[in-house]
């Protein structure tokens, strides 16, 4: 991209005030959309996001940006690409700041068939993540059943193709190390903690059916299946050695729309891994249920139920059970204000006869309430 394009994209960073994508170039076929955010966000005591170590109530600032490219090939073909990085103010840790740069979210280059699909590679999420979109409303404390819905991977490949009502997504990974997992949790100095894995590769696949409007909205069904192996010879490090495999099963319902109106959605998800040498089985499920509700003057109220279960052959069995709530107001498309919370609705705190309770297998605390209030600028 010539650098005239690219000067014209920061200036257009500073001085957009577009709610969506603001495209700030558009010429023979070719055109530069940006968009992003800042917000800030006080979260409470015991919430993990306050960006301090101690677990006390705090203020987290962060933003976005993205970028989105697209350029006619031929008659039938476009190429496309996309940019988005993540920032957060993190505090400081020995007199420097935690988080100083970008990170990349997503990262993307591709070709779109028109009736025939699109295929891109780069960094995204697997194919899964179609089916686990429809609970997905909350902006912190949502996706207990699903187990966060944070995998974004690099080397992957992607085809979909959308037509007549259907959609059909098939993803592959190539080997990568140091990849996020979700569900991948195991016991170190400090406690049980997610990490983060080497994969060997990996394939998703995802269909989905979404009806015409009945009464208040769209009904829609999806449906998904994923597979990932893990490199044999990650041995240096006892805990990412200990898993194999895993295979992923989902499946998701919804009828309404977010944007005006009733809505209702439904999802189960289980992530069944696969261990090495002594290392017991495990599998990681949940269920989700949302309703919500938006009025035409850019107020929207959201719940839901989510429950995740932590099953270990020969170790704990344990359950969480929470209730997310969210109440937003979009007072211009461009600015919104929100609270939102998370209720402990009866997860296991108490140790078993195995002597663990939920967050001592896991390292996920749900026992606690928490809350956040937030303020976010879109352009």
């Amino acid at each position: 991209m010539k650098k005239s394009l690219l000067a014209l994209a920061v200036a257009a960073v500073a001085a957009s005030s577009v709610a969506s994508a603001a495209t700030v170039y558009d010429k023979d076929g070719t055109s530069l959309a940006v968009y992003g955010r800042i917000q800030g966000v006080v979260y409470s005591q015991d919430s993990g996001k306050t960006g301090n170590s101690y677990g006390d109530a705090g203020l987290q600032g962060s933003g976005r940006l993205g970028f989105d490219m697209r350029t006619q090939l031929t008659d039938g073909i476009a190429g496309f690409a996309k940019v988005e990085w993540d920032v957060a103010d993190n505090g400081e840790r020995g007199g420097k700041r935690a988080d100083d740069s970008f990170n990349s979210r997503y990262l993307w280059v591709g070709a779109d068939f028109g009736a025939f699909g699109q295929l891109k590679a780069g960094r995204f999420e697997d194919a899964v993540k179609y089916v686990l979109l429809p609970t997905d409303i909350f902006d912190d404390f949502g996706c207990n059943g699903q187990m966060d819905n944070d995998d974004k991977r690099d080397g992957m490949f992607m085809y979909t193709w959308s037509g007549y009502g259907f959609t059909a997504n098939v993803t592959y990974q190539t080997a990568k190390d140091g990849q996020q997992v979700d569900g991948a949790w195991v016991l170190g100095a400090d406690g049980v903690s997610e990490v983060k894995l080497d994969i060997n590769d990996a394939y998703a696949v995802s269909v989905g059916y979404q009806s015409p409007d009945v009464l208040f909205g769209p009904i829609g069904v999806r449906l998904g299946y994923a597979h990932t192996d893990f490199q044999d010879d990650a041995g240096l490090d006892t805990n990412t050695a200990l898993y194999d495999d895993y295979n992923q099963y989902a499946a998701s319902l919804y009828w309404g729309s977010l944007n005006v109106g009733p809505y209702v959605g439904a999802l189960y998800q289980v992530r069944d891994f696969g261990m090495v040498d002594s290392a017991d089985d495990y599998k990681v499920q949940g269920a989700e249920f949302v309703v919500a509700y938006g009025f035409e003057n850019g107020v929207s109220l959201r719940a839901g139920y989510n429950w995740m279960n932590y099953d270990q052959d020969n170790g704990a069995d344990v359950d969480a059970h929470t209730i997310p709530v969210i109440a937003m107001y979009n007072i211009t498309p461009n600015f919104r204000l929100w609270a939102e919370a998370r209720f402990d609705a009866g997860t296991d705190d108490d140790k078993g006869a195995n002597g663990k309770n939920f967050k001592i297998a896991t390292g996920q605390n749900f026992q606690e309430n928490v809350y956040s209030v937030g303020a976010r600028y879109t352009f």
